[in-house]
């Protein structure tokens, strides 16, 4: 089987690919008033070619792949993407990362068409918090889709949190008690500065020290094991404890060194790195029908060492791009 490479020899495996850029929610960290429009419709993948990248992406090398937003259980053909993507030989991994909002109703067909497991993202735990944060979402039906999910074996379930210094690090520790006796890993992650929101994380950025300590007054942390190398969490648990935590810190640590990842966005553009403005156009060759190896090949090698994370440089957001319109 081919194996994709990049520059500095680290491996890539691992496809992003945001199936849309529209959300039922409005998270204003991620789509602050009007700074992050969202493309048109028209400017995004229809299935078919959705299923032809991924179909060259395996070709290349890679075999786990995750599909992001957007929210990506607003489309309307979300289920057999699934299935025709499960069905891709090559593919080993199909995972989803979802808001949850509407993944009660979707767990059990999602499962029985191929998806893995998913990360569902999810800030407070207080239905006035959460409301304010979503701007105008129902915890509850995300609770309802995290249920689903473990019920239909969509596991490990993964929760990600984004902290938020004054917004919900008050919250912390009830998130922490999750793991106690529920099988759920929960994963704390640092705000990052998006498009026109310098001001805005300035305010709000907590650094993961600070969150871990949030999390040590509820119980010690016990360090685990890295079982993927390449993932960006750092793993605790508590003693006794079903689930485990875990730290993402994409501004205080960065984890180049590991990535073996590229991103697929919602409009057909291969980016090797969320950080940089460097993308590739696939569109032309997808619509001609032409082999896709070289293309990820080509984004392989433009992905660079290290990415400047720094408030300064994420204050371009991607280059032109913000968060909301690379895919989460």
């Amino acid at each position: 089987m081919a194996e994709l490479f990049d520059s500095f020899g680290r491996k890539l495996e691992y496809l992003r690919v945001s199936v849309i850029d529209s959300c039922n929610l409005r998270c204003f960290y991620c789509r602050p008033g009007d700074t992050c429009k969202p493309r048109s419709v028209r400017g995004q993948l229809d299935r078919k070619l959705i299923v032809r990248a991924v179909a060259g992406a395996a070709d290349a090398g890679i075999r786990k792949v995750r599909l992001t937003g957007g929210e990506p259980l607003v489309r309307k053909d979300i289920v057999e993407l699934v299935r025709e993507i499960a069905k891709i030989p090559g593919i080993e991994d199909l995972s989803l990362t979802t808001n949850g909002s509407m993944l009660a109703e979707l767990a059990r067909p999602l499962a029985a068409a191929g998806l893995n497991r998913v990360n569902i993202s999810l800030d407070s735990l207080d239905c006035e918090n959460f409301y304010h944060i979503t701007q105008g979402g129902q915890l509850q039906a995300t609770l309802d889709g995290i249920n689903a999910a473990v019920a239909f074996g969509l596991t490990p379930v993964k929760i990600n949190m984004v902290v938020m210094k004054g917004i919900n690090d008050h919250e912390v520790a009830n998130f922490a008690r999750m793991t106690m006796d529920q099988e759920l890993h929960v994963r704390f992650i640092e705000y990052m500065p998006m498009l026109g929101q310098e001001e805005l994380w300035r305010e709000h950025y907590l650094t993961s020290a600070a969150i871990m300590a949030l999390c040590e007054h509820v119980a010690p942390l016990i360090p685990l094991p890295e079982e993927d190398l390449h993932g960006p969490a750092r793993n605790f648990r508590f003693a006794g404890s079903a689930g485990r935590l875990g730290f993402i810190t994409p501004v205080s640590q960065h984890f180049c060194a590991e990535c073996n990842r590229l991103r697929l966005t919602s409009d057909g553009k291969l980016k090797p790195c969320l950080f940089a403005a460097e993308e590739i156009d696939l569109i032309p060759a997808l619509l001609a029908g032409d082999n896709l190896s070289l293309l990820y090949q080509a984004a392989a090698k433009q992905k660079p060492e290290h990415a400047d994370t720094s408030p300064a440089a994420r204050g371009s957001s991607c280059g032109p791009r913000g968060m909301v319109e690379i895919g989460g």
